[in-house]
C-alpha cells in the first residue's frame, strides 16, 4: 500500500526550492550517508529521543521505517506536525523543508531522489 505524507502543498514546495539547505551540513550524529551517486542518496536517520535536526530540505524521497516512533516536524512558517512512524511502513514523500525533533527513538532509511 502506498502512503504519502503531505507537508503543506505548493507553499512548502516553493519554500523547499528557496531554502534548499542540506541536512548533512549540520553534522548531526543521527544522520548518516550510506550511499550516494548522481541520482540518489541513501541516508540512515536514527535519532534518539530529544535529538533535533535544524531547518533543512529534502528532494522527493522514499522513507522505510526500521523502528517506529514519534517525530515532531516544524515547517518554515513555524507550524508543527507530530507524525507517528510505524515500523515496516514505506512512505513516498514530496520535496519538503522542515526541522525535526525525535519524540521517541526512531530508525529509518531515507532514499532521496535527485533530479
Amino acid at each position: 500500500m502506498k502512503r504519502m505524507i503531505a507537508f503543506g502543498g505548493i507553499g512548502l514546495l516553493v519554500s523547499s526550492v528557496l531554502l534548499g539547505q542540506d541536512a548533512m551540513q549540520y553534522g548531526v550524529k543521527h544522520l548518516k550517508v550510506l550511499a550516494e551517486d548522481d541520482k540518489v542518496r541513501v541516508l540512515e536517520y536514527s535519532p534518539k529521543k530529544g535529538d533535533k535536526t535544524p531547518m533543512h530540505s529534502h528532494p522527493p524521497s522514499v522513507v522505510y521505517v526500521l523502528k517506529g516512533g514519534r517525530v515532531k516536524y516544524t515547517l518554515p512558517d513555524g507550524s508543527t506536525k507530530m507524525v507517528e512512524l510505524k515500523t515496516g511502513e514505506a512512505l513516498l514523500r514530496p520535496p519538503v523543508t522542515h526541522s525535526d525533533e525525535a519524540l521517541d527513538d526512531v530508525d529509518s532509511i531515507l532514499i532521496e531522489l535527485k533530479k
